[in-house]
């Protein structure tokens, strides 16, 4: 395959500055010709060789299928791998012997030497998915749709926080870090609703970006779209051939991890039996949400995890490191959370919690805040809140520095309630005598 023109070869270092465009495009013109998919055309042959192994016999339509691409650029490539002798045409289907001007339903096969040149080429990588983007073009997709740019208003906040107990202090801060895109650092004590407010952020954003199935890296493929992480839009994408299906239509990510976090994680991830790389966290998060749940309690020490993401958190890009030693740079486009309940001072230095542009303390709540979340937690569990009953609480297990009011202890002594209800197969009720039983087994003396 080395007789097909090379020309179209990428640069896998540079990055792309700024380019004019709407925010968050959702239409990116489908690519016809190879120097428009700003791939190379000796990659783009043997990716489509490799998806004809996997087929008995096929046609232009199935190929245009599976690699997302234009069936203009297919029949180009199908044209070489003929003269190489590669592949033959088998002919229309006898039972649809409609043949398209662009002859869609002929069908063609392997032949023995494509056949055993397309399982050499899976036995060095094994990537079949669809065809991958140029990372220029994965640049300048990331700076069109960046979260910073996304417009974020004191009603998104009210909208993705509702139900929740803050102060119009805290949403006040969330609202302007959210703005920002810079990173969110959320402290305090355990219990109050760092986790949940952190998982709430992701709603702000409403609007939809283009992710790709995978990017192209001196000769490598990552994949990056992650059925897990990536949420495709239920709208569907009309348009056929005139979008670029290489890029999946989806919600902004979200990316939540705990103390499982290791720094493997935040590097390729290569796929010794497929032979292909994995992008890492940060990467599937661009654009969207990255939260750092319980941090300070991972298994890596929490210097070395923020030593690993000093410059990009300053400069905005991340680099890393293919197999072969090659160093490549990628946007990161996130906005970042840190929750943890661990002192500040105890994880990070002043030099780090400089770079952290937002810091918001959630601690315990006020004496009217507890009983606004007991009434939210009664509706939710379908109780009738009695507010006598709380001020009964209050006064016997919380009162004269007993202990803190946390806003978990609401929900949880409620849940203690049900569950001896349940056991005892009568019907629950906030009452003094059910919440001293509950205190009773929940609080440790």
């Amino acid at each position: 395959m080395d007789a097909m023109d090379n020309r179209y070869g990428v640069a896998s270092g540079g990055v792309p500055g700024p380019e004019a465009g709407g925010l968050g495009e959702m239409s990116r013109a489908a690519p016809q010709s190879l120097q428009d998919l700003g791939l190379p055309s000796l990659f783009l042959g043997q990716l489509t060789l490799k998806h004809c192994f996997y087929m008995d016999v096929f046609t232009l339509g199935d190929l245009a299928e599976r690699l997302k691409i234009s069936p203009s650029i297919i029949s180009q490539v199908l044209d070489y791998l003929k003269k190489a002798k590669w592949v033959e045409v088998r002919g229309p289907d006898p039972m649809n012997p409609v043949v398209t001007a662009l002859s869609l339903a002929n069908r063609h096969s392997l032949t023995d030497g494509g056949r055993r040149q397309a399982a050499q080429l899976l036995e060095y990588d094994a990537y079949t998915g669809p065809a991958p983007v140029a990372l220029k073009d994965y640049w300048r997709q990331v700076s069109r749709q960046s979260i910073g740019k996304a417009g974020v208003t004191p009603d998104h906040i009210q909208r993705a926080l509702k139900g929740l107990v803050l102060s119009a202090e805290i949403l006040e801060h969330l609202g302007v870090a959210a703005v920002s895109g810079k990173p969110l650092f959320l402290y305090g004590p355990a219990g109050n609703g760092k986790t949940v407010i952190s998982q709430r952020l992701s709603r702000i954003w409403e609007d939809e970006i283009l992710v790709p199935y995978a990017i192209f890296v001196d000769g490598q493929v990552i994949q990056v779209f992650d059925e897990i992480t990536h949420a495709p839009s239920e709208e569907a994408v009309s348009g056929g051939e005139r979008l670029d299906r290489r890029w999946v239509r989806c919600r902004r990510p979200v990316v939540t991890v705990g103390g499982e976090l290791t720094l493997d994680m935040l590097d390729l991830a290569y796929k010794p039996t497929l032979k292909y790389f994995e992008a890492p966290l940060q990467l599937k998060a661009n654009n969207g949400v990255f939260v750092m749940d319980d941090f300070g309690r991972q298994r890596l020490p929490a210097q070395e995890l923020l030593n690993r993401w000093i410059i990009p958190l300053e400069n905005r890009q991340d680099f890393l490191r293919l197999r072969t030693g090659q160093k490549f740079a990628i946007p990161f486009d996130q906005f970042i959370v840190f929750a943890t309940n661990l002192e500040p001072h105890t994880l990070v230095d002043d030099a780090f919690l400089r770079r952290l542009r937002s810091k918001v303390k959630v601690d315990y709540v006020t004496r009217t805040q507890f009983a606004e979340i007991f009434r939210l937690c009664c509706d939710q569990y379908h109780l009738e809140f009695d507010p006598e009953a709380v001020e009964y609480l209050l006064g016997r297990h919380y009162d004269n520095g007993q202990r803190p009011l946390t806003a978990c202890h609401p929900r949880d002594l409620l849940e203690q309630i049900l569950d001896y209800c349940r056991f005892h197969q009568v019907a629950p009720r906030l009452t003094p005598e059910n919440l001293d039983r509950a205190c009773h087994s929940y609080f440790v003396a």
